[in-house]
């Protein structure tokens, strides 16, 4: 089997362009991760910094509701003019995914009941009359708003619990 020049030239050109068509892949892949993972720390910053995003529950509470502090508010335009503040919602009810304590996938629907910070645990209870959850924030695989079914971000929810507790002086 004789391969002629041109065949040769042909078979280098070809290699080339899919080399290069992978390499130019590669790059604009890397390029959309580093965006998407940029936008991900900015976002975890503002949450840091006391911005509550909207798809986090919140409650609408008086200035009363925390005592002498001032409310964990959302920004001025989202304020509705009766005086009140929206906060986060401590005791949201969720409906999770997670590994139990023998590595089997379960779901519920809760009511948080407490969220511990150190220790990193949610409490809450089921529908069922004395079915108490413990689950370990490491161990939950997703969760959702139990009314509307929107999707829920346990670490931007936790985060925003942080900074709220810490703004009213119990952190």
């Amino acid at each position: 089997m004789d391969i002629g020049l041109a065949q040769w030239q042909f078979l280098i050109a070809l290699l080339t362009g899919a080399l290069l068509l992978l390499v130019i892949t590669w790059v604009a892949w890397h390029r959309v991760a580093e965006r998407r993972e940029t936008e991900r720390r900015i976002a975890a910053a503002r949450v840091r910094s006391g911005h509550v995003p909207l798809e986090i529950p919140t409650v609408r509470a008086g200035p009363s509701r925390t005592g002498d502090a001032p409310p964990d508010t959302l920004p001025e335009w989202f304020i509705q003019g009766k005086g009140e503040h929206a906060i986060v919602d401590e005791q949201p009810r969720i409906h999770v995914r997670y590994f139990d304590a023998h590595g089997q996938k379960m779901e519920c629907t809760m009511q948080v009941d407490h969220l511990d910070l150190q220790k990193r645990m949610l409490h809450g209870h089921c529908e069922l009359p004395g079915d108490l959850r413990r689950i370990p924030l490491h161990h939950i695989l997703g969760a959702r708003i139990a009314e509307s079914g929107q999707r829920f971000k346990i670490d931007t929810w936790v985060d925003a619990v942080r900074v709220a507790r810490r703004r009213r002086g119990q952190l």
